[in-house]
């Protein structure tokens, strides 16, 4: 049986990845490979790990609010 990670590692992954990204695009627009543009067109929003967490946040209240009601 596998075993899912816990909650915390999946989002320092998902930061670690945008961060990342972001860094690479960076560094491609820095070198000319893309343009300004581009780098906008490729980016995260600036709020995408907010956002991310708030929808982490709401699965697991609606899961639980689910467990909650057959439980009962």
């Amino acid at each position: 049986m596998k075993k899912n990670p816990p909650l915390r590692f999946v989002k320092s992954q998902i930061i670690n990845e945008i961060s990342n990204h972001s860094i690479k695009l960076l560094e491609l627009e820095k070198t000319g490979q893309i343009n300004s543009s581009e780098f906008l067109a490729k980016s995260f929003p600036a709020d995408a790990i907010q956002t991310i967490d708030k929808a982490i946040t709401t699965a697991f209240n609606l899961f639980n609010t689910e467990e909650l009601e057959n439980e009962n």
